[in-house]
């Protein structure tokens, strides 16, 4: 039972929800940018294994075994044996069966679980891949043509072939982000901390899982960026001496040496996970309270989501008269 890799995509790794508690002894987060299309393709699937998450350029993928398989997050040109794929679906793949994801058509990130999950060892109590230590995931690096990846032997596989979710990405074309004040707001002048909010910024080219890189207007600090490096927060907008602000994000550093004017309310972490180089921000001050309190709305309502894909599921109906089908034709004995 197995998965082999033909054509890798742009940037695909294996994830889950990170690799949590263990940022004091030096290891990064990883895990999933988009950590909401993340447990939604868990729910769907049936299963807590971990996920490919795949950037805008997706693989290609051969199944070497009967196997299940669902696309959360960006809705990607997913085809399997060059039929469409409907997205957020639970779908049936045969062995032989050959997936190719293409192109993103809005987004940037989606995840493949799997009803046979992938067999990927923990490190640190995660399957999360960090690139840059070389830990976690499938040999700590991003997938490669010709990897072979086994999969878990699941005694259920289909029990939820067919389980459906028709949330979509909502994307504006240009993206409010909300902020609160960083550790180091008062390094930066009153004239700085209002630019950061009444300008429109762009993602770089340069941009990775690391950290978003963004081309804009120049807000430095009053003096140097340098100070005793401390830890930082995900989500965290650091400023080193160029004025160019930098969003950390899941595979950032433990610690950093710069300052930080501002950090990304959680709640629009996977907002932010979803876009890409020349897609533009706007970020908005708001207080605390205010962040907490749209953290914890927000938490309440995919908690009731996830609780109806699993109480009152959804069913995309093609995939089940394509079993239905086959189901006929064996009791025919064809």
């Amino acid at each position: 039972m197995a998965i082999k890799i033909k054509q890798p995509g742009l940037f695909t790794t294996v994830q889950d929800e990170g690799r949590i508690g263990f940022q004091n002894l030096g290891f990064s987060i990883a895990g999933a940018l988009d950590q909401y299309a993340f447990k939604i393709g868990q729910q769907l699937i049936g299963n807590n294994g971990p996920a490919l998450e795949c950037t805008i350029m997706g693989p290609t993928i051969e199944f070497k075994d009967n196997n299940t398989f669902v696309i959360t997050g960006a809705p990607f040109n997913a085809q399997l044996n060059e039929s469409s794929v409907p997205h957020q679906t639970v779908v049936k793949a045969n062995k032989g069966d050959i997936l190719k994801l293409n192109n993103v058509i809005e987004g940037a990130r989606c995840y493949i679980l799997f009803g046979k999950p992938l067999d990927i060892p923990k490190v640190a109590n995660s399957y999360a891949t960090h690139t840059r230590s070389q830990i976690g995931g499938f040999n700590g690096r991003t997938l490669k043509s010709g990897d072979y990846i086994n999969c878990i032997e699941n005694e259920y596989p289909n029990h939820t072939l067919g389980h459906s979710f028709n949330g979509q990405l909502n994307l504006d074309e240009q993206v409010t982000i909300h902020i609160v004040e960083g550790p180091q707001i008062d390094a930066f002048s009153a004239s700085a901390q209002s630019e950061l909010t009444a300008n429109t910024f762009t993602i770089s080219d340069s941009s990775d899982r690391m950290g978003y890189r963004l081309k804009g207007p120049t807000i430095s600090p009053e003096s140097s960026a340098d100070i005793i490096s401390e830890p930082v927060a995900l989500g965290s907008i650091q400023v080193p001496n160029d004025g160019n602000p930098i969003i950390l994000l899941n595979d950032k550093q433990t610690v950093g040496g710069y300052t930080k004017i501002a950090n990304v309310c959680q709640a629009d972490l996977n907002v932010l996970a979803q876009l890409k180089p020349g897609n533009k921000i706007q970020f908005k001050w708001i207080t605390i309270e205010e962040a907490t309190d749209k953290l914890i709305e927000q938490q309440q309502a995919f908690a009731k989501t996830l609780t109806a894909i699993n109480e009152t599921p959804q069913f995309e109906m093609s995939e089940m008269r394509n079993t239905a089908s086959k189901i006929a034709k064996l009791l025919k004995g064809e």
